[in-house]
């Protein structure tokens, strides 16, 4: 199974992300595009495994959920990988500390699991995977703007992907309150 751990977000944030996209491609930007409704905060994506480590991502999750209260995001303004040279993803930003501080409590015991995952992490949403941009594209990207929202957060999901020609398709496997309360 194609697997990753995610941070589920509101319909008003798909909203956002979409309108973000039309944009940019109304401005010369191309490449492929998330699918409304396929929003979320990637966490860690662990690619094919097999069913014993789903079972222990599983109870990873749990076990830290129990730990970590409910937090609030904010999503503004708008960044891109890498840094330097062509944009290759464009992305919508995550702020406040509560997405940071539960990547760090996951890794720690993904990594007491035999899971590899960076230290460092910048939450964020995926407006696109860039082929092109124009000339201008700073500027571009600078003068695209949107109301920044706030969501809470009050569980992470381990999801399935499958990839199809009209996107990738999304299972959610499991959910685990924040706070401790499994869903």
């Amino acid at each position: 199974m194609r697997i990753f751990m995610a941070i589920k977000t509101p319909e008003e944030i798909s909203k956002r992300v979409t309108y973000v996209q039309e944009k940019l491609k109304d401005n010369g930007f191309y490449g492929s595009w998330p699918v409304a409704g396929n929003t979320h905060l990637t966490l860690f994506f662990f690619g094919e495994i097999g069913e014993a480590k789903v079972k222990t991502i599983i109870e990873i999750m749990d076990k830290v959920s129990t730990n970590v209260d409910t937090f609030k995001i904010t999503v503004q303004g708008m960044g891109v990988f890498p840094s330097k040279g062509l944009p290759r993803v464009i992305w919508l930003g995550c702020e406040g500390n509560g997405a940071v501080e539960l990547y760090k409590t996951l890794n720690v015991s993904l990594k007491e699991s035999g899971f590899n995952f960076e230290n460092s992490f910048t939450p964020h949403l995926t407006v696109g995977r860039l082929k092109g941009v124009p000339k201008n594209w700073r500027k571009t990207i600078s003068e695209v703007t949107y109301e920044p929202v706030t969501f809470q957060c009050n569980s992470v999901n381990l999801l399935s992907s499958k990839l199809t020609p009209h996107g990738s398709i999304y299972s959610t496997i499991h959910k685990s309150k924040l706070g401790g309360l499994r869903i």
